[in-house]
């Protein structure tokens, strides 16, 4: 039987390692790096593809996942070139995950999971919104199903305003992240196959909160964690190894800035070139994904 999504990422884990590249192309920032116009659409687009088709070569060979923020292209009404760079990748061999934290009401949400999980799309998974409760989930899960697709449910983010929301008190003493944690669990356990150790519900789990990603890993032990936060927003190799399984699986960690701007770093600006941009994103995936690994490692063996 073939391997459900989180399955296959989960793979992707084991045999590269767990650095997810993100991908959150601003134009703006972008032609500055370059040092080129972006004055028009049609320079948008030039500019925002051929960064992209760049990035993705050069990352290729040290990183196996990609999470492609839809805002960043939505903000210059280039939703097609999303799609564009999202087949890109799915040519390349990449898994491909949309950023685009959707959710509505049953038939928008069916619109929604039509646009990014149909048949013919190149996503392997999307990012979801809980706050529809269930009927607002469902049409994403049976068109993940359909397909062979996944989700990612959002349940602890990375931002430091998450708490005003995400950590109110429930009447039963729980938090509300805990709530969701409890119902993307049971959203994944609904669609399971009962052979595989991850179904096809993931769970956004931000690695700027080690202590609750620890207790959200016991209350979802077969969920797979997209983790964000690692780099530029703070959070260091420690600080993710309380999301991975005891087999060194079932997590994925996003780096975004740290990778896209890798050459403007302490790190590396006395070593790359803005004119040897794509150099310096290789290196830092390649130093970042050997770091990880080895937390990882590290943390089993204790």
């Amino acid at each position: 039987m073939e391997m459900n999504a989180m399955e296959r990422l989960n793979q992707i884990v084991h045999e590269r390692g767990p650095l997810l590249a993100g991908l959150d192309p601003d134009p703006e920032k972008i032609g500055v790096l370059l040092e080129k116009s972006v004055d028009t659409w049609t320079d948008k687009n030039i500019i925002t593809l051929g960064y992209a088709e760049s990035y993705l070569r050069s990352l290729s060979p040290v990183v196996g996942a990609v999470k492609i923020n839809s805002a960043f292209f939505e903000a210059w009404r280039g939703t097609d070139a999303f799609f564009d760079v999202a087949k890109m990748a799915k040519q390349m061999g990449y898994f491909v995950i949309a950023d685009v934290k959707r959710a509505d009401i049953g038939n928008t949400s069916q619109q929604y999971a039509k646009a990014f999980l149909g048949e013919s799309s190149p996503v392997d998974a999307m990012t979801v919104n809980p706050y529809f409760g269930t009927d607002g989930i469902r049409p994403f899960l049976d068109m993940a199903k359909a397909n062979g697709k996944g989700i990612f449910v959002l349940v602890k983010t990375s931002n430091p305003s998450s708490a005003e929301i995400q950590n109110l008190v429930l009447q039963d003493g729980r938090k509300l992240y805990e709530r969701v944690a409890e119902l993307t669990r049971e959203w994944g356990e609904h669609t399971s196959e009962g052979n595989e150790k991850y179904n096809l519900v993931g769970a956004v789990v931000g690695a700027t909160h080690p202590t609750e990603a620890a207790e959200l890993r016991k209350l979802m032990p077969n969920t797979f964690f997209l983790v964000p936060g690692y780099g530029a927003q703070g959070a260091t190799a420690q600080d993710i190894v309380v999301n991975f399984d005891n087999d060194g699986g079932g997590a994925i960690v996003n780096s975004s800035r740290g990778l896209m701007f890798a050459c403007n770093s302490k790190r590396w600006e006395k070593i790359y070139s803005k004119d040897n941009w794509a150099q310096a994103s290789f290196a830092e995936a390649e130093r970042a994904q050997k770091e990880l690994k080895e937390a990882v490692a590290n943390h089993l063996a204790k």
